[in-house]
Parts: C-alpha cells; structure tokens; sequence
C-alpha cells in the first residue's frame, strides 16, 4: 500500500516564492561575479590600488629626482658665474693695484741723493731710511724746497733730522710719519717762522697735529 496513498511520482512543486529566491540568488550571485571582474579589469581591487600607489610614488620619486637635477644645474651654473667674476674683480684689481705701485714707484725714488750721515757705529743705513729720505727729496720739490742732508741721530730708532737749504735750524722727522704729511708741516712752519722772525735751533714734527720748536 503505497504510503502516500497516491502516485508514488509525484513529488511536491516547490511553491513559487521559493523559486523566485532562487533565481535572485544566482542572478546576485552572476551579477557579483561580472563586478568583481570588472574591477579586476579597472584595477579597483586592493591589489590594483596598491599597484597605482605604487606607480605614483614612483612618478613623485622621479619628478624630484628630475627637480633635484635641475636644481643642481641652477646653483653650479651660479656658482660657476660667480667664480668668474670674482677671478675677473681680482685680476682687476690686482691689475690696478701695479699700475698705483708703479706710478708710487715712478713718483718716489728708492735712491736719496742727498747725505745721510749715520751717528750711530757702522754707519748702516738701511733701505728704509733710504727710501723715506728718498721720498722726503720728491715731496720738498712740490714745495720748491730742497734738502741739504739727513742726520741719524745716535741711538734715535726712526728718527731723523732733516736740514733744508738756505735754513739754519733742523727739522725732527720720524720714519713712522708719511713723508708728504711731515714736509706739509714743515712749510707751514717755515712759512710761520719767517712771518714772526723766529729763528729756533730746531723744530720737532713727530706728533702729528702739533710742531714744537726751541
């Protein structure tokens, strides 16, 4: 006797929600699938961000490093501008620097012609009186004056006493002193002297802004 007591093929049809559902589910489920390809396909999955992450820090790291080239051209380029002025401002200025030691040179002789008379033993007179008592000559000339001798003084370390022609009194000098600025002083002095009809022994012009005479 059959159980069911009916036909033993029959089998219950599934009521038609049931059915439904399980269309939507594959559909879902198709549907999920053709998306998840699509993003495989735009790179859209983490793998794919990471990888165009990647991709632009590279590009980053490569537009600094073309930068950090360019850059370094920009400041060698400066660099090497500012070295050639600098060797051009100073071969000017060396150039410019001989032309005045020679003019110096050409304007002011080295040799005295005049006496030099040493009180000291040995009578050594070195190159650096011979080129201030050489100096004072030039600068008196200015002046219309003339040396008549340098006297150096015993145990006087750069001091000197000058005599000029036609005068009776002498003249302390130093060698720390310019030239010119000393024989300046003494054609004031001269000038004064002969005004208030001094005659002194000497005139002492070793500090500069004062002359003393005795």
């Amino acid at each position: 006797m059959n159980k069911w007591g009916g036909d033993q093929n029959y089998r219950p049809e599934k009521k038609a929600s049931e059915k439904e559902a399980g269309r939507s589910s594959r559909s879902e489920t198709a549907s999920s699938a053709q998306k998840t390809e699509r993003e495989y396909r735009v790179g859209r999955t983490i793998a794919g961000a990471t990888n165009n992450a990647r991709q632009r820090n590279l590009e980053h790291i490569a537009a600094r490093k073309k930068q950090q080239r360019k850059n370094a051209v920009i400041v060698l380029s400066v660099l090497v501008l500012i070295a050639a002025v600098g060797y051009f401002l100073v071969n000017f200025i060396s150039a410019r620097v001989a032309e005045r030691e020679a003019e110096v040179a050409a304007a002011y002789p080295t040799e005295p012609t005049v006496a030099i008379v040493d009180e000291n033993a040995g009578n050594n007179v070195s190159e650096r009186v011979k080129v201030f008592v050489a100096r004072l000559e030039a600068d008196a000339k200015e002046y219309s004056m003339k040396l008549d001798h340098v006297v150096l003084p015993f145990q006087k370390a750069r001091e000197i006493l000058v005599f000029f022609e036609g005068r009776g009194e002498y003249y302390k000098m130093t060698t720390e002193r310019g030239s010119t600025v000393q024989i300046e002083d003494a054609e004031r002095m001269i000038r004064y002297l002969d005004e208030k009809g001094i005659t002194p022994e000497y005139v002492d012009l070793r500090i500069e802004g004062k002359a003393y005479f005795k």
